[in-house]
Order: structure tokens, then C-alpha cells, then sequence
């Protein structure tokens, strides 16, 4: 999850995998070179997005306080909310559900194998307005393996996220954000990604849920 300064509130009744989520203004990221308007809600009473913010590499290559000097650009009190891993069958309705009742907007950092295991999950969540990011294929820990294999997998995983969203395994990937399981990460790993103007995603605020 990235945050900005974030204050708790009281949450509603969302499932285990939102529970110790930090909720503030929320914005959602995009990869366009300019803002978006965010679509209203048409519920009172909810939480909703306040903006929507483009995040480009060439300003932001790599983002994230718990592992860069750098993060977003976010006012006080501003949030963004990531989740990883999936998509899971299990999970990732529930979570589109509670967003949905919230008009909340996300970013899920996907792992390629789950993506070309539930394709329709993928598609799912980028139809309803979230964005879909990278986050390698089989989740491997960067720093414990050769830069090759960490490459293949990296390289793989972006593939096989948009395989799923568009049919083709077109490099750069649609959406150029990338973020290191268990944000472990090494400079060649960083480079290469950067090399092709991903932007590596780590973290301000882990809510460890």
C-alpha cells in the first residue's frame, strides 16, 4: 500500500483483507501523463475517490519510502491503496465487492501465473476501473536467485498479466508499474526495469494484514 501522512477511521464491514488498511482521501494512479477526473460516486456515504493521479517513469522510476528516498506526489491525508499476489479466486471478488460498495479504486500488482491461471479475474478488475500492475511470475525473492532467472521470471510475468488483459504479450507492458515480491529487490533488477520505463512500486505504510 502507498500512503501519504494517513489517519484510521472506522471501516465498514469489508473482508480480512482489507482489515488494517490505513483510510484517508483516496486516489487512484494511472499510468497517463496527465490527471484524471474521478468518476463520482452514485452512493452517498461512501468512501469514493478523490482524484485519480499519472505517474510517469521519467518523474517517478522508482517510489516508495520503506525502500526509496522518493514516493508520490500525494497531499496530507492523501492514501493509495495496492494490493499483491493475486488474482485468487477466493479473494479477489470479495475485494472487488467491498471496493465496489465503497466506489474505491486500486492498484493490484499481479502475479503472472495466478493471471494465466484466472484470466477473467484479471479482466474483472481492470473493467471495473482499477489498475492492473506486475508483480513477476512465480513471486520469487530477486536477491536469492540469478540475475537471468530473475529477469525470465520478471519477463514472464509481464506477459502473462497482459496475455490476459489483451490477448497479446506486447512489451512495454500496458501498464508500466512493477513491484518486487516481498520488495526484495537488487540494482541489476532495478536497472533492467528501469531500463524500459517501468516504474518500480515499493511501499510507504505496510499494513501487514
Amino acid at each position: 500500500m502507498m500512503a501519504g501522512a494517513g489517519i484510521k477511521t472506522p471501516r465498514p464491514n469489508w473482508p480480512p483483507s482489507l482489515v488494517g488498511t490505513v483510510m484517508a482521501a483516496l486516489i487512484g494512479l494511472s499510468s497517463g501523463l496527465s490527471p484524471a477526473k474521478a468518476a463520482g460516486c452514485p452512493r452517498e456515504g461512501t468512501l469514493g475517490v478523490s482524484r485519480v493521479l499519472a505517474v510517469d517513469a521519467k518523474s517517478f522510476p522508482r517510489v516508495g519510502l520503506k525502500s526509496f528516498p522518493q514516493t508520490l506526489s500525494l497531499a496530507d491525508h492523501e492514501i493509495i491503496l495496492t494490493f499483491d499476489d493475486g488474482p485468487s479466486p477466493k479473494t479477489t471478488p470479495r475485494v472487488l465487492t467491498a471496493l465496489s460498495r465503497e466506489c474505491v479504486r486500486a492498484t493490484f500488482f499481479t502475479v503472472g501465473r495466478s493471471a494465466a491461471r484466472y484470466p477473467e479475474l484479471v479482466r474483472r478488475v481492470a473493467a471495473e476501473g482499477h489498475t492492473v500492475a506486475h508483480h513477476t511470475w512465480s513471486h520469487p525473492m530477486a536477491s536469492q536467485i540469478a540475475f537471468d532467472r530473475a529477469k525470465e521470471d520478471i519477463d514472464r510475468g509481464i506477459a502473462a498479466v497482459q496475455m490476459a488483459l489483451n490477448g497479446t504479450a506486447s512489451m512495454p507492458p500496458s501498464t508500466p508499474f512493477f513491484r518486487f515480491p516481498y520488495f526484495d529487490s537488487t540494482p541489476a533488477t532495478i536497472d533492467l526495469l528501469q531500463s524500459r520505463g517501468i516504474i518500480v512500486f515499493g511501499t510507504d505504510l505496510w499494513a501487514s494484514d
